[in-house]
């Protein structure tokens, strides 16, 4: 069996922040044996991602936008992103099928909204770390943004299973990230974001995106039982 963010077995396990691994049982034992796996890194979509969007050594440029290759699993997962070069930009979290040819922005009213992001109208500048957490532990699910300790905005009703975006253009560059470096100030409550992959699924990425995202191939995800069921029950669907 897999261990899901927020069982109690978990917690009795003694996982903490983005340390968290997956307890697996392998085939052909008595008795279950339980495992700990490291779960595989998070990283960015080869596929989800603009057709002018340039990743190289960890920083996103170019033109339009770039989801990551995980979704958001957690009840209350966090993530950020640095700004290295100013210019148009965004950063949050949207749904996989998202426009990613621009800058993932809120849609005017009439239309549904399928990004919740922080633009670079917040006055950020070069060198800010821009925090994304993400509160799923209730309903409407509710967006945080950080620049650093401080909140910078709010945002409700995030619909569907949404995945971190980002969006860049006139010049901006921006440095995501998901663990690999120290998090620079994550809110009390909040973990950073990951994904499970039970020993026994083959796995589903094709060897590009793996190439591309700098990541081995990975297995099926491992999903919240209550996130998932509040975005059942709300329609979002995903």
């Amino acid at each position: 069996n897999i261990l899901l963010p927020g069982d109690a077995s978990e917690r009795d396990a003694g996982f903490q922040g983005g340390n968290m691994g997956c307890c697996c049982s392998l085939l052909g034992s008595s008795e279950p044996e339980e495992i700990m796996v490291a779960p595989p890194p998070i990283g960015l979509s080869a596929k989800l991602r603009g057709t002018s969007v340039v990743v190289e050594g960890g920083v996103i440029s170019g033109t339009g936008s770039v989801l990551a290759d995980a979704p958001v699993l957690q009840d209350k997962g966090y993530f950020e992103a640095t700004v290295k070069t100013e210019g148009t930009f965004a950063v949050g979290v949207a749904t996989k099928d998202s426009p990613l040819e621009g800058i993932l922005a809120q849609e005017q009213p009439h239309q549904v909204p399928t990004a919740w992001t922080v633009t670079n109208g917040q006055k950020l500048s070069a060198g800010d770390v821009i925090g994304c957490a993400v509160d799923q532990a209730d309903y409407p699910v509710q967006v945080y943004f950080y620049k650093g300790s401080a909140l910078l905005t709010q945002m409700s009703g995030v619909r569907g299973e949404v995945l971190p975006a980002f969006s860049v253009s006139d010049g901006a560059e921006l440095v995501p990230n998901f663990g690999g470096a120290t998090y620079g100030s994550m809110p009390p409550g909040f973990q950073g974001l990951i994904k499970c992959q039970s020993l026994l699924d083959r796995p589903t990425d094709t060897a590009d995106d793996a190439q591309a995202s700098g990541l081995g191939t990975r297995g099926r995800d491992c999903r919240g039982r209550k996130a998932a069921a509040r975005r059942t029950k709300s329609g979002g669907g995903g």
